[in-house]
């Protein structure tokens, strides 16, 4: 956002956020596509947060280092980033829902309101894919992908606060530390968590292992030049067929292959990713998908629930699973490409005007800060 796509810097992270963003969606909704289980899909969490901790180290370390922006202003341009697709996301939850769900569960709904506006949890288990009566306790209950937020939300903000103290060293033993407590979820409760109430502990490992990653990424990159290459295009189909293989993760060697995944291979594949760009003739394509991405990820499980039960309560059309399978794909890139469009630039540039004496640069300590605009 802000740069043309002539201009876009790291095209092949926005090819990998895309795709990442694409695999989520059919993991959510594989059952209209008759796909046997995704059974690594939910790992594409924590690619997008090793990818979460480069860019932001990208577009803020320098401005921190120098003194350009104070971890206040660092931290409102980042709930800038998130919160107004957030927002929508939580209507978009909220209609959903109360569409879906019968009239006496509407002050469920109502009672996680508050909490989910102030982008904060709330303990409030619904009947989620009624009419199948168990209730899950989502952390985020009126769009339950929106757990990954809430740690987003907290890497940003102890990023802003410990910023000098983030030392290399420090950043490799949270990293330890994370990766033997992934190590003891893997083998007990399963890393497939932290969306729930009563596993969201593991969250705070996969989040603490693959933002630092991101981090150090950056920071200790070379400055190689990167160059066009269709090695980009292969980055993403080799990150799209790991999260897609077919190993089961219900048995040890599988859970072996999840942590070196989450270890190895996810931070492997974003510093490749840095060091290549696209061919000119995919660089609209990675740009593009890199742009929707996050409007994918918060708004395609509300947008695929109302067509489900639109598509199922219409009287007229004989196979509605069929329709949804046909119209979600497209529909939510279209609902994403349009939310962005005219909804989401528009109101953050809003914000940045309305705050731009508060935001503006402060006077810079060093020669050396980054005139990378924030993303």
């Amino acid at each position: 956002m802000g740069q043309s796509i002539a201009d876009s810097r790291y095209a092949t992270l926005d090819g990998l956020r895309g795709m990442a963003a694409m695999v989520v969606v059919f993991a959510h909704f594989q059952g209209l596509y008759h796909l046997p289980y995704i059974e690594h899909g939910y790992l594409a969490v924590d690619l997008f947060f090793a990818m979460s901790g480069f860019v932001i180290a990208n577009a803020y370390d320098r401005k921190l280092s120098s003194g350009e922006l104070n971890w206040q202003q660092y931290f409102t341009l980042r709930l800038f980033r998130l919160y107004p697709l957030y927002l929508a996301g939580l209507v978009l939850g909220v209609v959903a829902l109360a569409y879906r769900l019968p009239a006496s569960d509407w002050s469920d709904i109502a009672s996680a309101v508050p909490a989910g506006l102030l982008m904060m949890p709330s303990h409030t288990p619904l009947r989620t894919y009624y009419p199948v009566q168990w209730t899950i306790d989502f952390l985020y209950p009126l769009d339950h992908p929106a757990w990954s937020l809430f740690f987003e939300l907290i890497a940003s903000l102890a990023y802003g606060l410990f910023f000098r103290y983030l030392t290399t060293r420090r950043l490799i033993f949270i990293m330890c530390v994370s990766a033997v407590a992934l190590g003891t979820a893997a083998y007990t409760v399963g890393l497939c968590n932290g969306f729930v109430w009563q596993s969201f502990y593991v969250g705070f490992a996969r989040l603490g292992y693959a933002f630092p990653a991101g981090l150090l990424l950056y920071r200790l990159q070379q400055p190689a030049r990167r160059r066009e290459s269709r090695s980009a295009i292969l980055i993403v189909a080799l990150a799209f067929g790991l999260l897609f293989m077919p190993w089961p993760m219900h048995n040890q060697p599988a859970v072996a292959v999840d942590l070196l995944l989450v270890l190895v291979a996810f931070p492997a594949i974003v510093w490749a990713a840095c060091r290549v760009e696209p061919p000119a003739r995919w660089l609209r394509l990675f740009a593009f998908s890199g742009a929707i991405s996050y409007a994918v990820y918060v708004l395609h499980v509300p947008f695929g629930f109302l067509l489900e039960d639109l598509t199922r309560n219409s009287h007229f059309l004989r196979h509605p699973a069929g329709v949804s399978a046909a119209l979600l794909f497209p529909g939510v890139v279209l609902l994403t490409w349009c939310v962005d469009r005219y909804y989401d630039t528009p109101v953050r540039r809003a914000l940045l005007a309305r705050s731009r004496g508060w935001l503006a640069p402060r006077p810079k300590r060093t020669d050396t800060a980054d005139a990378t605009m924030p993303q």
